[in-house]
């Protein structure tokens, strides 16, 4: 298909949509305008840290509970021409959910009961929950088996639903150290429609929680699974700025420093490159803090509603032996350590080969940005959890650590921020913002709507719809 539209105006280049940010929700983005012949340009606000977005993505995959990422992949990978061969390094390999090991009422670790969805065990009385419970908690867990489900659809957060059905003690030692990794906050703040839709109606079909988590397990190792492109992250990002470049997107190199309205029309933005400039129909701007925010919002007020308020501290370090108990040496370990001043973070210790390392996730901060922790501090933290497991760093170095955004523990935090994106969007039709902070770090999310969002576009861009 031709291109729509390629001019310039004035010495300025002039483009159809111009993409701020190349994280993979604005790369998939632009590669939906690319696709119909639409000119694009892909710019950056800082050349030093363009690889700041990849980099974060975790080593282990996303979770991909309704195939977004999977079809991104799958559209990618896919050959251009008859006769080429699909790209086997973006294909998308899954990665099923492992048990883990939990600490039991003595501080021994042992195996999590399975099936479990968040910790809550199927068989309440198993040799892996006794293990972990004891024998009296064990068997008050069971009598969620024999009560009455009198509260049907009205237990809205998890952590009342398992109190109340299956005993303190299963929430505290096999539920809460799940939910804390996942969401930073407790199992009382956590809506069971969030950790896992369909548990509530499935429990009212059941008539008991341990035989609803029966019924929902496969459901769930599917919402669990990990999906990632086969060579990594690096391979998928290769592919699409190859593919791109194939459709004629152009790169800027430059960083961009400002964005405002008023182009050849009055309502084209205009992009500052150093001393030049580029002018787009449509801007689509990569949201992960306040500062691609900061660039924009003189001309779309309500922007600044979009930057998150839910930041949390994530990192990690190799680590000496943990003192896994011999029989259990593959399997990741979680819990949860206190710090001094009471903060509640998460432990994850995995093997990875002949090392082992341990992953930590701090507990919710609330702040207008996460501007506001420096690198510093959240290696700091970082450090003091390893050593509130009682881990020692392997090397002298201390730990990797990062500010990320806090995925959604409420319905009502995911539909308020659902609501802020949809009134930016109207206010601005030719403004796209897109990226994993508006969904909670959720990447699968952040894909799905990106790309829906670019052919909503791309039909007013083309003249197909108004």
């Amino acid at each position: 298909m031709p291109r729509l539209s390629r001019a310039k105006e004035k010495g300025r280049d002039m483009v159809d949509v111009y993409v701020l940010g190349d994280g993979l929700p604005e790369l998939a983005a632009a590669l939906e305008f690319a696709e119909v012949g639409l000119s694009v340009r892909v710019g950056v606000l800082d050349r030093e840290g363009r690889d700041e977005a990849w980099n974060a993505l975790d080593d282990r995959g996303a979770h991909d509970p309704e195939g977004a990422l999977r079809g991104l992949l799958d559209h990618v990978a896919a050959p251009l021409t008859d006769g080429e061969r699909p790209t086997e390094a973006v294909q998308p390999v899954s990665e099923p959910p492992m048990p883990v090991l939990l600490r039991g009422a003595k501080g021994d670790w042992a195996p999590q009961p399975t099936p479990a969805v968040f910790g809550i065990p199927a068989v309440p009385v198993s040799s892996h929950a006794l293990a972990l419970l004891g024998g009296s908690a064990a068997v008050r867990a069971y009598l969620d088996r024999i009560t009455p489900v009198l509260t049907i659809g009205k237990t809205h957060a998890l952590g009342p639903l398992v109190r109340s059905r299956l005993g303190r003690a299963v929430l505290a030692r096999l539920v809460e150290p799940l939910v804390r990794e996942r969401f930073g906050v407790s199992a009382d703040e956590v809506d069971v429609a969030i950790a896992t839709p369909g548990l509530n109606e499935a429990l009212t079909l059941a008539g008991s929680l341990s035989g609803a988590v029966l019924a929902y397990s496969e459901r769930d190792v599917a919402r669990e699974t990990r999906v990632a492109p086969r060579g990594g992250w690096s391979a998928l990002r290769d592919a699409l700025l190859k593919r791109l470049a194939l459709y004629g997107v152009e790169f800027g190199e430059i960083p961009v420093t400002a964005a405002r309205r008023g182009g050849a029309a009055a309502d084209d933005w205009v992009l500052e490159e150093g001393d030049g400039e580029v002018s787009a129909r449509a801007l689509v701007l990569g949201v992960e803090g306040s500062e691609t925010v900061a660039i924009v919002s003189e001309s779309v007020d309500a922007l600044t509603e979009l930057v998150p308020e839910r930041w949390r501290i994530e990192g990690g370090a190799t680590v000496e032996d943990p003192g896994v108990p011999t029989g259990h040496e593959g399997f990741p370990a979680v819990q949860t350590v206190s710090l001094p001043d009471g903060e509640q973070w998460s432990v994850r210790i995995e093997s990875v080969g002949e090392a082992h390392l341990a992953r930590v996730s701090g507990p919710v901060i609330l702040e207008e940005s996460g501007d506001g922790i420096t690198a510093a501090a959240a290696r700091a933290r970082a450090l003091e959890a390893i050593r509130a497991a009682g881990l020692g760093p392997r090397s002298a170095g201390e730990p990797t650590a990062a500010v990320r955004v806090a995925p959604y523990a409420s319905t009502e935090q995911r539909d308020a921020a659902e609501e802020r994106l949809n009134r930016v969007r109207a206010e601005a039709p030719d403004l796209l913002p897109v990226g994993t902070a508006l969904h909670g770090g959720a990447l699968s999310s952040a894909v799905a709507d990106a790309r829906l969002a670019a052919v909503l576009l791309r039909r007013r861009l083309t003249g197909i719809s108004e």
